[in-house]
């Protein structure tokens, strides 16, 4: 990474990454903790990605039209304030679970901002021809970040309270936004200043009316987030059901998933630019379904933690390789709005985290 400002961004996104998960893991137990409804956290983790669905495009928009390391300070800034929320009324004993979805709605809208802007940023910062490695570093600074902020989570649960571990992420949130302030070159939109958020909108509308390989990533993005990557709402139940864990076996299991991920992001950020991106996309998906099956049929800790390595792999490749065919198939000055796009696709994750909750 010879780019003082990529380093910044790593580091954020190292940052990001461990309260990303560590508010995953604190999520899911607590919902389960409350309600003992596998449904219930799978309708949690499905509100908490609404915001992706809803806001995606528009946040690339203004993305495309502002100052981009100014609105990703703001965003995390918006998080710490909403975790610290968070914490308070948990230590006050003023939670409910409608206020617990509420705030977590909100984590997801301020999260699909700070994702968006990663994407575009990233861009900005090391340009076309280093796209992928790129987004396979940011990535892989997540997965780092996440097995620290899953195990120190779980860790915190277990020993203290839920009101502490939302503490410690808005702490994690205060040094992230720190890290992002390090960021020195202007991340300005490339859109004209005359244009507004809406006629960026209008015209995105338009690049996807005639840009079918847009269109088609999103609608693959979406049906991965349907059928993949909903399953990590059974992670709480696998742990506590099957399992027999803890709280902290639920982190062990997310930070040995991020392990998975860190260990494929690697190999695509070592790989270079890859010449085949769609190939090796879809050798991903199948991939991703056969581990998906066989986690499906793990009854042991070991199994289920060697399953849920590939799945994270795969999850994480996918990821990587939609970003990047995404940013690629669009025009320059249209790339905030494509990484909205992409936001959308997440967005269909509930359908998939209802589902497979009601069916578990």
């Amino acid at each position: 990474m010879s780019f003082p400002d990529f380093r910044a961004l790593s580091a954020s996104a190292v940052l990001g990454g461990m309260t990303f998960l560590g508010e995953m893991v604190i999520l899911g137990w607590l919902v389960l903790d409350l309600t003992d409804s596998s449904f219930m956290v799978g309708l949690a983790i499905g509100l908490r990605q609404v915001p992706s669905l809803i806001f995606g495009i528009p946040f690339g928009a203004v993305a495309d039209r502002f100052d981009r390391k100014f609105l990703l300070a703001i965003t995390v800034m918006a998080l710490g304030v909403t975790t610290l929320v968070t914490a308070i009324l948990l230590q006050i004993d003023r939670m409910d679970l409608w206020t617990l979805l509420l705030l977590n709605i909100l984590l997801g809208t301020w999260w699909t901002g700070l994702r968006t802007l990663r994407q575009t940023i990233t861009y900005d910062i090391i340009g076309a021809q280093d796209m992928v490695s790129g987004l396979a570093i940011n990535l892989l600074a997540q997965r780092l970040g996440g097995v620290a902020g899953a195990i120190g989570v779980g860790a915190i649960l277990e020993a203290r309270d839920p009101a502490t571990a939302y503490g410690a992420i808005t702490v994690g949130h205060l040094v992230t936004l720190l890290a992002v302030l390090v960021i020195r070159s202007k991340s300005g939109a490339v859109t004209s200043a005359r244009e507004s958020v809406i006629g960026n909108l209008r015209e995105f509308g338009m690049e996807v009316s005639r840009n079918p390989s847009l269109g088609l990533l999103v609608l693959l993005t979406g049906g991965i987030e349907i059928l993949g990557f909903s399953t990590l709402a059974l992670l709480p139940s696998i742990a506590r059901d099957v399992l027999k864990l803890g709280a902290d076996g639920l982190g062990l299991i997310q930070s040995v998933g991020a392990i998975g991920g860190m260990i494929a992001v690697s190999v695509l950020a070592l790989s270079g630019e890859i010449k085949s991106r769609g190939s090796v996309f879809l050798i991903t998906l199948l991939v991703f379904g056969a581990s998906l099956a066989w986690l499906g049929q793990s009854s042991s800790l070991m199994m289920v933690l060697a399953a849920i390595i590939v799945v994270n792999s795969a999850m994480a490749v996918s990821d990587v390789l939609s970003q990047g065919l995404m940013q690629s198939v669009v025009p320059n000055d249209q790339r905030g709005r494509a990484a909205g796009a992409w936001q959308v696709a997440v967005g269909f994750g509930p359908f998939g985290n209802l589902q497979i909750g009601y069916l578990a």
